[in-house]
């Protein structure tokens, strides 16, 4: 059992989904910059590389959110709330398939003074991937977004006295 206040951990659960909305924010932007960029034929991709690199990390960081802050009290065993449960048996395992094709597409990209030819030829294609997922990544998350923040708003019953 937590020893903080029923207050504090909704608190700390609207800090943690407001960090990850932001987190996930600037991902979407760069995202879109580098796709918008590497769609242009005229493009030469390495000198994409900076913005690639930036990405990546930023990306990185938004996964990381998700599953250190937000997912964490599932995969500890620490939820209390049945619905929150369920809902997580339910999308978990899709989100960590998106969380691996992110993790995938960082260990190519996300040094890219190794990159050869291919890799930077195949970026639009892999870029294509990854938005398709994280498309999907951000519809789960909502659901559980909503159903945590749906679920913080209903008095904790422990805590009224008789």
């Amino acid at each position: 059992m937590s020893s903080q206040a029923p207050n504090e951990r909704r608190a700390r659960t609207r800090k943690e989904i407001k960090q990850l909305i932001e987190e996930r924010n600037s991902v979407l932007s760069q995202y879109y910059n580098l796709a918008r960029i590497t769609e242009d034929p005229e493009t030469d991709l390495h000198n994409t590389a900076d913005m690639l690199e930036e990405f990546c990390q930023e990306l990185v960081d938004y996964m990381a959110t998700g599953h250190f802050e937000i997912y964490r009290r599932i995969e500890d065993g620490n939820e209390r709330r049945d619905e929150i449960i369920k809902l997580a048996e339910k999308i978990m395992p899709r989100i960590n398939d998106t969380t691996q094709v992110a993790i995938a597409f960082n260990d190519l990209y996300d040094d890219t003074s190794n990159l050869n030819d291919e890799a930077f030829e195949q970026l639009p294609n892999y870029l294509a991937k990854l938005g398709q997922e994280l498309a999907t990544r951000i519809d789960l998350e909502d659901r559980f977004i909503n159903t945590l923040l749906v679920s913080s708003n209903k008095p904790d019953l422990t805590t009224v006295s008789a």
